[in-house]
């Protein structure tokens, strides 16, 4: 298990702090009780476990346990709020930026993984995210000019963002989020399949599977049974509208 070594700034954002760690990363913190909440964490966690069973390109991330003495290395202004116990860390990567607001942008022949955006966009539609900003998509560019593909901060996923509860997931609406992202994506498709064949991944994701990961969420980030039971039904229940939902945004903007 890793374990913080030194604190060294607090990012943009202002919710997550860097930390050097003992296997000589960097990793981007979110602790417990910060000012949007646990659930914060809580959503974080969840949406990379899916997002890794379908091989999407979640950011590496731990769950570290953290001290108080620890966690006092973090401005006081943040830090008096936060609790010791388990913390969501993720790798902190080099050298990457977000897309840009208006074009030009990477191309689909400077992408090292251009299918991966099709992913994206059909998972952000299943776990309602809807957060998918131009900052939370990181281009890593190498030095033949090709850019590799991360995505980050999901910490304001499902209905009700950091204070879902079983209630506001049984009254969720359609998803209605317009991201520059996922417009960009679909000006960049040349295939419908690419879409279709990320929807069938996750249908065919086993009820077993997601509701592992529900379960693996850590005791002291306080997700009662309820909300446990409720978070797999609405997982679960999504689906059925996932393709109707996908294939009517995907429409309007494909040229």
């Amino acid at each position: 298990m890793i374990v913080p070594i030194r604190y060294i700034e607090t990012l943009p954002g202002k919710a997550a702090h860097l930390f050097l760690f003992s296997d000589g990363n960097r990793y981007a913190v979110k602790c417990k009780n910060n000012f949007h909440g646990t659930r914060e964490l809580v959503n974080e966690y969840v949406v990379a476990r899916l997002g890794q069973l379908l091989n999407l390109p979640v950011v590496p991330f731990e769950i570290v346990t953290m001290t108080e003495k620890q966690i006092q290395q973090i401005p006081k202004k943040f830090s008096s709020h936060y609790q010791p116990g388990k913390q969501f860390a993720s790798l902190f990567i080099d050298n990457c930026i977000g897309l840009a607001k208006k074009p030009p942008r990477p191309t689909i022949n400077e992408l090292n993984n251009p299918h991966i955006l099709a992913g994206i966009l059909v998972f952000d539609y299943w776990v309602h995210d809807a957060d998918r900003t131009k900052s939370n998509i990181l281009l890593k560019r190498h030095p033949d000019g090709q850019y590799d593909i991360h995505m980050i901060d999901h910490g304001k996923c499902f209905p009700g963002g950091y204070k879902w509860n079983a209630e506001t997931l049984q009254k969720s609406k359609k998803f209605k989020k317009e991201s520059i992202v996922h417009v960009w994506t679909v000006d960049m498709l040349n295939d419908l399949n690419i879409i279709t064949s990320y929807i069938e991944k996750i249908l065919a994701l086993s009820d077993v599977s997601i509701e592992e990961v529900i379960q693996d969420i850590p005791v002291d980030w306080n997700v009662s049974n309820e909300n446990k039971v409720a978070l797999f039904k609405y997982l679960k229940e999504r689906k059925k509208t996932l393709a109707e939902s996908v294939y009517t945004f995907v429409k309007k903007y494909l040229n």
